[in-house]
């Protein structure tokens, strides 16, 4: 019975694994970003300090959900082999950086941001972030590529899956579906946990190499300040731009994922960068306020591709060859880089408090005490207004350069074909 009863349990955990292994990375991760506010704080710092309590549960979560169903993880019928094959090499780094973590604390006591048991570790959150993403990217084209077939909506490019339309789970035949309609709903999360966390990975190296908290009595690994200057102020610019554009081409039927993935962002930060330390608590109001620019963009881009796709008038679903030429139509080149220039120029506020240091290292050198971070952070931006502003600027223009260099913006046929589907059904509704 116990043996039947423990193989339950390890089929119930095969099926959530991937729910349950972001989750954990999440917990992980928020430690090691409260770890930042401990050594800004001069908390006492050691192996088993609260921020590596956190980050160490984190760890035990995502290591033990894939270790006990290993051998189907890697096994050659799994069609996720290769993500799962990422997500192993990611947890061996983890699990190697927790005793390199113990020896370094040993042999320097106190230890930096930048140190190679904290790389480690980031490399490692980085790789099994990317192969459950990529595992989830997969669910969901599955699942459309099955919803196409069922519905017979066929287009001249079937089987090329590459947007992911995820308004079109909820229109799934679920007697014949690979996941039943919980179990996509789950799906839309862990997508939405996967994207919120490989966002605070790519920050964390940009925090990794600009932050000047990596000096200590046995070495330092400071960057030199006009280097993490320019790391920092184009750096951040260009990956909310570039990071949040590539999410409207690539989920363009899901577009809550802008507002909930910028939402859980900053929730992140405020609890581990603002609400832990008791000097900036009061300024919880203001960082909340970070929230409003994915809003933004959120409501901007729903109007906009609902009026884009009601003006346009579709051909039949079978006259694919005018469907190509209708979508280029489509494109809002203007409007994605508008969205790029509101992330790039709301990072200043959304790097706040620790772009405070990056910045001051530089510009000022000032010894900042916790009690003096918002006047210094203030007196910044009146300052190096322009400084601050160009490189934002830049920044964003260069994420948004990346991100559409390879074609027109805007909606691919596909998303043309299932919006075509989603209207109709709105006004047979209306009718």
């Amino acid at each position: 019975m116990s043996i039947i009863s423990l193989q339950a349990f390890s089929d119930i955990l095969y099926r959530y694994q991937n729910l349950i292994i972001i989750s954990g990375l999440i917990i992980s991760f928020s430690g090691g970003s409260w770890d930042i506010t401990y050594h800004i704080l001069s908390q006492p710092e050691s192996f088993f300090s609260y921020p590596h309590t956190l980050v160490y549960t984190g760890i035990f979560i995502v290591i033990s959900t894939f270790f006990i169903n290993l051998r189907k993880n890697i096994s050659n019928k799994n069609p996720h082999r290769k993500a799962n094959i990422l997500i192993l090499l990611g947890t061996i780094l983890i699990l190697s950086a927790g005793p390199f973590d113990f020896s370094w604390h040993l042999k320097f006591g106190l230890d930096g941001l930048l140190s190679p048991p904290h790389v480690t570790l980031l490399i490692g959150w980085m790789l099994v972030g990317s192969g459950n993403l990529w595992i989830t990217n997969n669910l969901i084209d599955s699942i459309l590529l099955q919803n196409k077939k069922s519905n017979n909506r066929k287009s001249a490019d079937e089987g090329d899956t590459n947007y992911r339309d995820l308004d079109n789970l909820s229109t799934l035949d679920h007697s014949n579906s690979l996941l039943d309609k919980n179990e996509q709903t789950i799906l839309k999360i862990q997508l939405i946990l996967n994207l919120s966390f490989i966002l605070v990975i790519l920050s964390g190296f940009i925090y990794f190499f600009s932050l000047p908290f990596s000096e200590t009595q046995f070495y330092n690994y400071n960057p030199n300040p006009l280097v993490a200057l320019l790391v920092y102020g184009f750096g951040f610019p260009f990956l909310l731009s570039s990071f949040f554009i590539n999410i409207l081409k690539n989920y363009p039927g899901f577009k809550e994922v802008i507002l909930l993935v910028g939402s859980f962002y900053i929730i992140i930060m405020l609890l581990t960068q603002i609400i832990s330390n008791p000097f900036l608590i009061g300024l919880s109001w203001y960082y909340i306020l970070n929230i409003i620019p994915f809003a933004i963009i959120y409501l901007l881009d729903k109007k906009q591709s609902r009026k884009t796709f009601t003006e346009i008038n579709l051909p039949p679903l079978s006259s694919s060859g005018n469907l190509k030429n209708k979508t280029k139509k489509c494109t809002h080149p203007k409007i994605y880089i508008f969205y790029a220039l509101i992330l790039a120029i709301f990072s200043f506020t959304i790097c706040f408090p620790l772009n405070t240091y990056i910045l001051n290292e530089e510009l000022y050198g000032y010894l900042v005490y916790q009690n003096l971070v918002f006047k210094v952070y203030a007196q910044l931006f009146a300052d190096y207004f322009i400084i601050i502003m160009s490189m934002s600027i830049v920044g964003g223009l260069l994420g948004y350069g990346l991100v559409t260099t390879g074609g027109i913006v805007g909606p691919s046929k596909h998303m043309v074909i299932q919006m075509h589907h989603y209207l109709s059904e709105l006004r047979h509704r209306d009718r």
